[in-house]
């Protein structure tokens, strides 16, 4: 029961993560030591099944917390980002400072090489390319109409493979594909039990399978090339360092700053614990 209770708050954490742009749900996972264990749970979901119970008996309370978190927490983080967005983005950046140690340890070999640092640039350049070709006005689409729910399918799909990519982040595709504040809208009108079926399916199962998919290739990756994939995972967490950087930065004292980095790295490092690799 204490395992079902701390899986559904990692679900919490990991479910916020679809809502917030500019934090990585795969970053969320490894600072929580579980990221190796979500993606082989994910990826091999329906290729091992000796192991369904198991499977399941991880991902089913983490799916709780996940839509509990989407669900009940979507005003508050709303509101926190509008109120105190630079301070809330520095916090932030401080969790993927701080998830850089646990990443370092999750393989015995990781000394650096001329492949293995190449793949670390290569991380960093595709997050400074998604962060730089973001739109800068808002750009939203009607998604409860038919053929705006299957455009919202495919953007949900690209966007469920992010969010299980460390250093890659859903809600930043939502925002490029122009979904982001229908979905969180619709998300938002559950509180008040209004559900909108066409905004809310597509991104259910678009989402779904983005991860599904992107989970057994993540997973794949790991195991047939740690070292360099968990390069290529460190490029992609020093890339968002600098994607969450505040448009704003100078509207926030530098003690602000300071400390909110050095609490989002300190509660990282306190969390993060000894990845364990899967077998």
């Amino acid at each position: 029961m204490v395992r079902f209770l701390v899986l559904v708050l990692k679900g919490i954490a990991y479910g916020l993560t679809h809502i917030v742009p500019g934090l990585g749900g795969g970053l969320i996972l490894i600072l929580m030591g579980i990221y190796e264990q979500f993606v082989d749970a994910i990826g091999n979901f329906f290729v091992d099944r000796e192991r369904w119970k198991d499977h399941i008996a991880f991902l089913v309370p983490l799916g709780i917390g996940m839509v509990l978190g989407m669900i009940g927490l979507a005003k508050v983080i709303t509101i926190v980002l509008e109120r105190y967005p630079a301070a809330t983005m520095f916090f932030f950046m401080g969790l993927l400072i701080g998830t850089i140690p646990p990443v370092l340890r999750m393989h015995d070999d990781m000394r650096p090489t001329i492949g293995r640092v190449a793949a670390l640039v290569c991380g960093v350049l595709v997050v400074v390319a998604m962060r730089i070709f973001q739109p800068a006005g808002e750009q939203t689409l009607d998604i409860a109409s038919i053929t705006g729910a299957l455009y919202n399918l495919v953007v949900c799909f690209a966007a469920g493979g992010a969010s299980v990519t460390p250093g890659l982040d859903g809600s930043y595709v939502l925002l490029v594909g122009g979904t982001y504040e229908p979905i969180l809208e619709a998300v938002s009108a559950l509180t008040h039990l209004e559900i909108a079926w066409l905004p809310l399916a597509s991104t259910g199962i678009g989402a779904v399978l983005g991860i599904l998919g992107f989970s057994k290739l993540i997973d794949t990756a790991l195991k047939r090339a740690p070292s360099v994939s968990y390069y290529v995972i460190l490029g992609l967490i020093l890339g968002s360092v600098y994607g969450l950087w505040p448009q704003e930065p100078a509207h926030t004292s530098l003690i602000v700053r300071i400390a909110a980095v050095a609490a989002g790295a300190a509660i990282a490092l306190l969390f993060g614990g000894e990845p364990k690799e899967t077998a």
